[in-house]
């Protein structure tokens, strides 16, 4: 065997150990170039700028029901959206799901599935097998929430800073823009073929997903940071401060095209707020303070994030009964003593009831509670022999003394009746009310005034009925 042809074989032997270490990258069948268009990725794109009809399959995504695994099948563009979906303003954008109208029932968790190949290297020679080679910012709007989004079958969850699962993902209103999610997913892309699923919780009647590809680029990384802020607080990037949880970059050009970008995985740390409602009794004291009104103090905590306490504090006094009895009552009539609003009440004759009815002279006591203690008080009760009396002038001219013709007496009847008439016998004046008297008009007419009228009363009392009559002057 010649030289030359020992040199070919070995040549020939060197070419080959090298193609298996280009494909061993991530088997990928370009070797260097930008990853896909952002309109691969956008849901419902025809792939020219526009959007597919509904009822079509969707050019690039698959859906699963409940299972990672599959089955999958093609998913299909909606027809007609229901009222609360957000339309996106993007043209070649919309909402796929499992069927043209998205209907389905139950809760079930919906796997939407799309491949595709990156070249094995970026277009400044970064292998796309580099970790943040590549990055795919997503907006994502689903019915009802994003559950997990996973990049070869990686879950992103953590990698975001707990944007999802939300508390309650069956419930949630991902489908309105307020419920929008907006990822950057840099981690776990290789070479060659990749897949992402975008799992989606959804409860019935309708599910579906709307994807828009934002940015889609290659990355020279040159800097990872993962730091944690807390809640409230920013993070200098650049000239960015930064504030939302997840990925954010800040790109440093160069003069060959080829620029580096420092990566940001920020974490936020949430503040512990507390709120407290406390009522203490006069003299009392409740985290230091003893007067009433709102009080706000702030605490470092272990995680370096201070937690802020909120105090809405309520002074109570000691309970303090008032009896009603000074004035009596009429004989054959009765008085209610109500002390107040208190936790418990004790009457002198070992009655507990939040009020007594008195219908005979005494000395009557009650003894009350409230959360800061006990409080007693008695008053003398006097029945008094009222007489029914009505006045002999009256003057209705509108100061405020004397504008009305009325019983004088507080009395209680179980009846009452009571008429004015004028000298020519013409009644001017009726009522059933003993608090309502006449005002010294007809039909809004004043009356003339120096005269006298007549008048009549018939009441009722103690199951006895009583007829009353006199004169009275009107002066004005």
């Amino acid at each position: 065997m010649s030289w030359p042809y020992k040199i070919s074989i070995f040549l020939t032997f060197l070419l080959l150990a090298q193609i298996p270490a280009i494909h061993a990258i991530g088997q990928c069948t370009v070797q260097n170039g930008p990853p896909p268009s952002n309109q691969l990725f956008n849901t419902a794109s025809n792939g020219i700028g526009g959007k597919l009809a509904g009822a079509l399959a969707d050019r690039n995504w698959q859906v699963a029901e409940d299972n990672i695994n599959g089955p999958y099948l093609p998913a299909i563009v909606m027809s007609t959206l229901p009222p609360d979906y957000y339309v996106s303003t993007w043209t070649d954008c919309s909402w796929i799901s499992i069927n043209q109208s998205g209907a389905h029932g139950g809760d079930h968790n919906y796997f939407y599935k799309m491949n595709f190949d990156l070249p094995c290297f970026t277009p400044c020679n970064k292998s796309y097998n580099d970790e943040g080679s590549f990055c795919l910012s997503l907006d994502i709007l689903c019915d009802n929430s994003v559950y997990e989004i996973y990049v070869n079958g990686i879950p992103q969850s953590r990698a975001l800073g707990g944007l999802f699962p939300v508390n309650d993902p069956y419930h949630a209103v991902g489908e309105k823009l307020e419920g929008m999610v907006s990822v950057s997913l840099c981690h776990n892309w290789k070479a060659g073929n990749n897949s992402i699923v975008i799992e989606v919780a959804s409860s019935g009647p309708q599910t579906g997903v709307l994807i828009q590809a934002s940015t889609v680029f290659p990355q020279n990384i040159a800097t990872y940071i993962a730091d944690t802020i807390c809640e409230g607080s920013t993070y200098l990037l650049g000239n960015s401060n930064i504030s939302k949880p997840g990925y954010s970059f800040e790109t440093i050009h160069t003069s060959s095209g080829c620029d580096s970008t420092i990566a940001l995985n920020l974490f936020i740390k949430a503040r512990a707020t507390t709120t407290i409602n406390q009522s203490i009794c006069e003299g009392g004291s409740y985290l230091g303070y003893n007067t009433a009104g709102t009080y706000t103090d702030t605490f470092t905590t272990i995680n370096g994030c201070d937690s802020i306490r909120t105090l809405h504090l309520i002074t109570e006094s000691l309970p303090k009964p008032v009896l009603n009895g000074n004035e009596g009552f009429c004989e054959g009539d009765s008085l209610v003593l109500s002390p107040g609003d208190f936790l418990s009440y004790l009457w002198q004759d070992g009655s507990t009831q939040h009020h007594f009815t008195v219908k005979k002279s005494g000395i009557y006591s009650v003894t009350v509670s409230n959360a800061c203690g006990i409080s007693s008080i008695s008053a003398e009760v006097l029945a008094k022999d009222c007489q029914i009396n009505f006045p002999t002038a009256f003057t209705p001219n509108g100061d405020g003394r004397n504008d009305y013709f009325k019983v004088l007496t507080s009395y209680s009847f179980e009846a009452y009746h009571f008429k004015v008439y004028n000298r020519w016998g013409q009644q001017v004046f009726e009522t059933n009310t003993p608090s309502v008297g006449w005002d010294g008009t007809i039909n809004g007419k004043l009356q003339p005034a120096a005269s006298s009228y007549i008048w009549y009363c018939s009441y009722k009392k103690a199951g006895q009925t009583h007829q009353l009559k006199g004169t009275i002057i009107l002066i004005r």
